[in-house]
């Protein structure tokens, strides 16, 4: 009988989110495509390189970065973020580190290693290196977490993105980052030309009738904007330290970080390669290898034995 409960609301939990997923997916692209098409109907410099076809290049350039930044958007929100499968990794009986059930998302520069945290005994220190959902009864691959919202596991983990309705993880972090710097340009673009366009009338009531859609617009791009800027500015941060927003906001909590110092990124490479894994590498990293490079290096510089 409570099987049966936890099933029903499991099935309506998922068709409310379905249809969450739905709206704000649907209302972002209105949004979008609203403001520009406003444009299109007031003396603008994209009416005049479109419809007049005065600086096609202009406008075209224009809906490239438009559609651009809906298609990051879209992939962002549609991919697989790094859902870590239940099948395969059922802790065991001997710790060792998680098995991918495809080796070719694995990065090969990693594959083969199996690397394991010891104690001053020589003794394997899990407690450091694994963390256990008891969601999914896994044991989790280093930097992931169990999402509520979604109901898995996530391969580094970065935060649930209720203006994508999924998660944001290792496979779509790329693309959420772009999608932040399209919009970002597409943004500044717009309230130029939307600045540029307001009709100065004389009299509060004649420029409010010639300019309230314009006034609309620019109220929507200062407010996203505010939005889209700072998260762009923090993602970018993250992405040049290789870091979370999770690990971030929760480090003291996080076994394999609440150990180091507060200063101290275990997965920092260095800013250009940071980048590279970040927006060019796509197949996923078992961290538990470069942690232990790391912490062993950072034990031999400090005289650690």
């Amino acid at each position: 009988m409570i099987g049966r409960i936890c099933t029903r609301i499991n099935m309506s939990c998922r068709k409310c989110s379905c249809g969450a997923s739905l709206f704000i997916r649907t209302f972002h692209t209105l949004i979008c495509l609203a403001v520009p098409t406003t444009l299109l109907f007031k003396k603008t410099a994209l009416q005049h390189a479109l419809l007049e076809f005065a600086d096609p290049l202009y406008g075209i350039s224009y809906v490239v970065l438009l559609v651009f930044s809906l298609i990051m958007y879209f992939t962002a929100c549609l991919s697989d973020p790094g859902y870590v499968p239940v099948m395969g990794h059922k802790k065991s009986a001997v710790a060792r580190p998680p098995q991918d059930d495809s080796d070719e998302d694995v990065d090969p520069e990693t594959e083969d290693h199996t690397p394991m945290l010891r104690t001053a005994t020589g003794e394997i220190d899990t407690e450091k290196l694994y963390r256990y959902c008891d969601y999914c009864e896994i044991e989790q691959p280093m930097r992931s977490k169990h999402c509520e919202d979604c109901n898995m596991c996530v391969r580094k983990y970065d935060h649930h993105c209720p203006w994508l309705e999924t998660c944001v993880g290792e496979r779509n972090h790329r693309f959420f980052w772009l999608f932040l710097l399209s919009t970002s340009f597409l943004i500044v673009w717009t309230f130029v030309i939307t600045w540029r366009a307001f009709d100065h009338e004389d009299g509060w009531e004649g420029w409010f009738h010639n300019n309230v859609f314009l006034f609309i617009d620019i109220m929507v791009l200062i407010f996203g904007g505010f939005t889209v800027f700072g998260l762009l500015a923090f993602h970018s941060y993250l992405m040049v330290k290789n870091m979370t927003t999770w690990e971030c906001a929760a480090r003291e909590k996080i076994t394999y970080l609440k150990y180091l110092d507060d200063d101290y990124n275990p997965f920092d490479q260095g800013c250009f390669h940071n980048m590279y894994y970040f927006l060019c590498r796509t197949k996923s990293r078992r961290w538990e290898v470069l942690y232990e490079k790391k912490t062993e290096i950072r034990k031999k510089n400090s005289g650690i034995v």
